[in-house]
């Protein structure tokens, strides 16, 4: 999330006419878009990790288990999206019944904390819902600075079935398996 504020405000800097003139959808937009850009950069390589960007949905799945949308959180936690039936899919969690244990797919809303006032991104996190604005559990992340590198293992407090993953916010090199330690190219 840094990489994406430092984006917004360097966007200010140069543009601060732009930002002004941009309508919350539209800014919103421009958001998600270096956001995405950066978690792309962040996750490439991971072989756990899958990236699908099919407009207009863009998700991330992390195994066979967890699938993730990339969102911005209101004041309540509550997210904006249009009710299509993709959305209502993704917003609902899957009735236990309907997988086997232990293969449930959980679906979690990644993003960050917006400042509607001043129309500043805050802290990053992660949220569970089980429909639009039934929040299971949202929690902070710890930001991972404006590197990609730096390697912390984050255990998340107790919630509610299904309970929070551990967030592992590994170097590159970890992260793509690279076992000499040299620094890989982006």
């Amino acid at each position: 999330m840094a990489r994406t504020t430092d984006d917004l405000a360097e966007y200010r800097q140069i543009k601060p006419s732009w930002v002004s003139q941009a309508s919350e959808r539209g800014l919103a937009n421009w958001i998600h878009d270096r956001l995405w850009y950066h978690l792309s950069v962040l996750l490439d390589g991971i072989s756990t990790v899958r990236l699908v960007d099919s407009e207009p949905t863009r998700e991330i799945f992390v195994g066979l288990r967890y699938r993730l949308r990339a969102k911005r959180h209101g004041d309540e936690g509550n997210v904006s999206t249009f009710l299509t039936p993709g959305a209502i899919e993704f917003l609902f969690q899957p009735p236990a019944q309907e997988t086997i244990s232990g293969l449930e797919e959980i679906r979690l809303i990644a993003g960050y904390t917006w400042d509607k006032e001043t129309r500043e991104m805050g802290q990053p996190v992660l949220s569970l819902r089980d429909g639009k604005d039934e929040i299971v559990w949202l929690i902070e992340l710890p930001d991972a600075g404006t590197g990609y590198g730096g390697a912390t293992v984050t255990p998340m407090p107790v919630a509610p079935e299904p309970s929070a993953p551990t967030i592992e916010l590994g170097d590159e090199d970890a992260a793509r398996g690279n076992e000499t330690g040299e620094d890989a190219q982006s």
